[in-house]
């Protein structure tokens, strides 16, 4: 049975670590930012985002359990643009459980944590090139709302 744990202290510290350099990985990829500065662009944006690391107001960060085994993390909170909204910053399912429908789950179990804390919406940001996870949220709901397009000359 898939379920959705509030991330324990131990499990953020990981997270952490590994989300900073995920997604320096990712900006430097989709061409967003030049290898020489990315990692120290992902660390100045999660300090931003959460200047009190899991203590952070308005952000809800939670270990994705199938039975008794930790398959991925989701973290939402407060979209920064509307309190009502509640915006899912990053969210993963590990490789080897992929492709199992856990995506599904957890994204419809994260929407009804949302709702019960009386968020109206939700949103999230996919890179373009992560057609895996779009397909994910366009299953399961979710509509485009902007596309930001760029071209290397």
């Amino acid at each position: 049975m898939t379920k959705l744990i509030p991330m324990a202290f131990n499990e953020f510290q990981k997270y952490i670590s590994f989300a900073v350099n995920e997604y320096a990985k990712e900006k430097i990829e989709d061409g967003t930012w030049q290898k020489g500065n990315a990692l120290e662009n992902a660390e100045q944006t999660y300090n931003r985002l959460l200047p009190n690391g899991l203590e952070t107001s308005g952000n809800y960060f939670y270990s994705i359990y199938e039975n008794a085994n930790i398959i991925g993390y989701i973290w939402f909170g407060t979209d920064n643009e509307n309190e009502l909204n509640a915006f899912i910053f990053d969210f993963e399912i590990y490789d080897q459980h992929q492709n199992n429908g856990f995506g599904s789950k957890a994204i419809k179990l994260a929407e009804n944590e949302a709702k019960k804390m009386g968020f109206s919406t939700i949103a999230l940001h996919v890179f373009g090139s992560n057609e895996r996870a779009i397909h994910v949220y366009q299953k399961s709901g979710y509509n485009i709302t902007d596309i930001k397009m760029q071209k290397g000359l």
